[in-house]
């Protein structure tokens, strides 16, 4: 039965805890009602009986000493008057009837024994004791004479209007119970369903929730008691976990992103563009269409990090994702591999020559002035370019010879596009076999200097002279600068390889020194890898301090690109390197994005006009015109000027009639070597002495 009552409803549960409650207390408080009435009827009844008993024993007592029973029956026969009377006997000590009185319908036969059948005479309990049934109750009361008891009086009261009262007592009872327990029946059908409702509507948001995963649903809350209370947890449950489920939906999100998109640009990542490049190339077979795949790579993003730090570097990445996203078609795809390296998706190509515009367009704008935070900051960019299926079939194999492009478009001077040829395989084996031999070199000592001297226009003296580094590898010969430079700046190595040379320059000016030969300034390159480092002032400080070089003997040679990339940074250290007693100039000058307006802030000596436009100065009108410019500028400013690349005498004059100072190339001389340098000084001299 109880495992029943689980299983019913609620409502149920309620209605029927309710009716039984009620229906407990209802029966209770009759039967305690009715036990009350019973007993205040049969204290009534006993009282007024023992009353006419006490009255009867009084009167009957003479009767029963004097043997008179006529005496005591005439008073007996007065209880005829009396409704509540049934019968009354008197009886003598001894036990027998002495007298009594039998109303119609009576029954003598009970009145000479107690309760349980005891003769009168052996009832124990005091005097007054009521017994027997409802409808034969009995009362007796001893007759005491002078202490001594003579005789019994036992009274049989009529019960029937006691009867007839509890009749209706039970009727009443009965019909006020019952109008009761309808009265609770209905108000328990109101008051279950406060308590059923509220609940049931919980339980089918409960359960709306569970089979729809909404934890936007609310349950109404309809009062303040535990139920409404049960409600406000339920609600804000729900709102935790719709909350939870919203955040868990947003790292679900931010998740995607970080695993498909790159965090600082937004660009899709290497993941998703493997997986776009995947679907190009399938869509390219089915329509045997062409796909290009472009890697685009900063040049010299590093010293940007190294000056301006990382924080301008992020800055300039985004802006370049920014510019190659509005080359781009919509249906292109910009990726950000990592670092500084960028690749560009073009599918659904029907003719690769279309690819040779983008490139441009990318190289233009990506070397075009970016403006980041204040800075003024100049970069280019190298691309290297692959076609499917002409060459690779894979992703992996597109992607790797893009980056082989890539690099050849760096050795070839960088800034410029180059497409994938299979030789270029045969030479990128070639270059890492180089980059390792290149990690060795320092240490095995095979790196030498040469020396280029810088010669007066006017008298065709020694003024100064370039070190040029040159790296005697064991098996490859003499390897000349621009085939390991560059990766000297990729790998790093710039830095320890740039203090060698720094530090060679000046033992070789203390070793002419000592010869006695004619101290010369000597000027060494400086990569703007190592111009960006911090320490760099204190390196150079000291090694001219360890080899005790005077700091007017040594020039430090920075290309124009170098120092442009920051220019606050560049004005600083420059005025670092002045305040030795160091000089400055500026190499391949022409080539890079300085203004007259920004030049004239460097605190620098010479500029040096890049070989580029004295190789035509004679036969191009433009070169020719831009050379005049710069040595036009030059003397306004103050500088120095010096022109790299003089190989006919024909230039040498035109230079020398613009008021170009100096001059460097092979007219005079090539690099050399230390030994011969010294030849070649000394037949200067003796040439000097006889002018």
């Amino acid at each position: 039965m109880i495992a029943a009552f689980y299983n019913i409803s609620l409502k149920k549960k309620l209605m029927a805890i309710i009716m039984l409650t009620s229906s407990v207390v209802l029966c209770l408080t009759s039967a305690t009602f009715i036990i009350n009435e019973v007993a205040t009827f049969r204290r009534a009844i006993s009282e007024e009986l023992l009353s006419l008993a006490d009255i009867i024993g009084n009167n009957s007592a003479a009767g029963i000493i004097f043997s008179d029973q006529k005496a005591v029956q005439e008073t007996l026969a007065g209880m005829s008057a009396n409704p509540r009377v049934l019968a009354v006997q008197v009886f003598t000590q001894e036990g027998s009837v002495f007298a009594e009185y039998i109303a119609p319908g009576a029954d003598p036969s009970g009145l000479k024994t107690g309760a349980g059948g005891a003769p009168v005479n052996d009832l124990t309990a005091e005097a007054g004791t009521l017994w027997g049934s409802s409808k034969e109750l009995r009362i007796w009361k001893r007759i005491i004479v002078d202490g001594r008891q003579i005789g019994t009086v036992v009274i049989q009261p009529n019960m029937q209007g006691l009867i007839k009262k509890l009749n209706l007592f039970f009727t009443v009872a009965a019909l006020v119970l019952l109008a009761a327990s309808l009265i609770a029946y209905f108000m328990s059908m109101k008051l279950q369903s406060l308590i059923s409702v509220p609940v049931m509507r919980l339980a089918q948001t409960m359960k709306k929730v569970s089979q729809e995963k909404d934890y936007s649903l609310r349950t109404e809350k309809t009062g303040k008691d535990e139920i409404g209370s049960l409600i406000d947890g339920f609600n804000e449950m729900l709102s935790e976990i719709e909350e939870r489920d919203e955040v868990l939906r947003q790292h679900q999100d931010n998740l995607q992103v970080l695993a498909h998109f790159d965090s600082l640009t937004q660009l899709p990542n290497r993941a998703l563009y493997y997986d776009r490049l995947s679907q190009a190339l399938l869509q390219a077979t089915r329509t045997t269409q062409k796909v290009a795949v472009m890697f685009v790579d900063l040049d010299h993003f590093k010293d940007i990090n190294d000056t301006s730090g990382h924080r301008i570097g992020d800055l300039l990445l985004k802006d370049v994702a920014e510019r190659l996203q509005k080359i781009v078609r919509a249906s292109d795809t910009v990726a950000r591999m990592g670092g500084d390296e960028f690749t560009v998706l073009l599918p659904n190509l029907e003719d690769p020559d279309n690819v040779s515009p983008v490139a441009q367009k990318i190289l233009k704008n990506i070397s075009e002035v970016y403006r980041v935070e204040g800075n003024e900051i100049y970069i280019t960019a190298s691309v290297g370019i692959t076609i499917f299926p002409n060459d690779g079939q894979t992703v992996d194999e597109l992607l790797k010879n893009a980056d082989t492009a890539m690099y050849h478009a760096k050795n070839n001077g960088r800034n410029v596009f180059q497409f994938y040829s299979q030789e270029m395989n045969v030479k990128m084996m070639n270059r890492l076999d180089l980059q390792n031999s290149l990690r060795h070199a320092l240490e095995r000592k095979e790196f030498i200097l040469y020396y280029q001297p810088r010669v007066n226009i006017v008298d065709r003296s020694v003024s100064s002279m370039e070190a040029l580094i040159r790296w005697s590898h064991p098996e490859k010969g003499m390897i000349m600068p621009d085939r390991f430079i560059p990766m000297t700046e990729e790998t790093g190595m710039i830095v320890p390889i740039g203090e060698w040379v720094i530090r060679a320059a000046c033992l070789q000016i203390i070793k002419w020194q000592g010869k006695g030969i004619p101290l010369f300034p000597v000027a060494v390159n400086v990569s703007a890898y190592q111009f960006r480092r911090p320490n760099f002032v204190e390196t150079v400080t000291g090694i001219l301090e360890e080899t005790g070089v005077s700091p007017d003997s040594l020039e430090i040679e920075l290309t124009e690109s170098a120092i442009m990339q920051d220019v606050d940074f560049t004005i600083k250290m420059l005025k670092a390197f002045k305040s030795l007693g160091i000089m400055i100039s500026i190499d391949d000058f022409g080539t890079g994005y300085s203004s007259l307006s920004q030049l004239k802030r460097f605190p620098i000596d010479s500029l040096k006009i890049d070989r580029s436009f004295i190789a035509n100065i004679t036969t191009n009108a433009d070169d020719r015109a831009i050379v005049i410019a710069i040595i036009s500028m030059a003397h306004s400013l103050g500088l120095n000027i010096i022109a790299e690349g003089v190989e006919t005498e024909a230039q040498l004059a035109l230079l020398s009639e613009q008021g170009c100072q100096e001059m460097q190339g092979y007219l005079f001389s090539k690099p050399l070597p230390p030994d011969l340098l010294e030849k070649l000084l000394q037949e200067d001299k003796e040439r000097t002495k006889h002018l």
